[in-house]
């Protein structure tokens, strides 16, 4: 990894550098999920419907998600619920979505893998270099949507 001054850094352009780390972190994720066999939209879907914070009918789910997903990969998310049931990962009971142990499986797959893929991302970074790059990330967000100088925290 090059090492660079001060000065050298905040002459970089971050407009270049958070879309470069934004597009690879972005395929990193989108292929871990891949590899558990899920879709980006269906990993959501899985985490939101598992997580028993609410109920989700999928008319519900699917206005919810879209707009993620047009942004993301443009996939259809009643498309991916659709495929879900098919698949026995998530079943409609009285309108409600409810995740099936196949369901379960395959989002604990992918939580493993999303682990990973995150830990394969931060591994030549400390905790406080990562820290200090969410931070940076967070008050250029919050800059540029007039929120204040502090950020705007997710």
């Amino acid at each position: 990894m090059n090492s660079r001054t001060k000065s050298e850094l905040v002459g970089q352009p971050i407009g270049y550098w958070a879309g470069e780390a934004y597009r690879l972190i972005s395929d990193r994720l989108i292929r871990s999920l891949a590899e558990a066999g899920l879709t980006q939209p269906q990993w959501w879907v899985l985490g939101r419907v598992a997580s028993g914070s609410r109920s989700w009918s999928i008319e519900q789910l699917v206005d919810e998600l879209q707009p993620y997903s047009d942004n993301e990969e443009g996939r259809d998310v009643g498309d991916e619920i659709a495929d879900l049931i098919e698949r026995n990962a998530v079943r409609e009971s009285g309108g409600i979505l409810v995740i099936t142990e196949r369901g379960a499986a395959l989002l604990a797959t992918a939580q493993a893998n999303n682990g990973s893929a995150h830990s394969e991302m931060r591994a030549d970074l400390t905790d406080d270099e990562y820290a200090a790059t969410i931070e940076g990330l967070t008050k250029v967000v919050g800059i540029l949507r007039g929120d204040s100088r502090d950020g705007a925290g997710a």
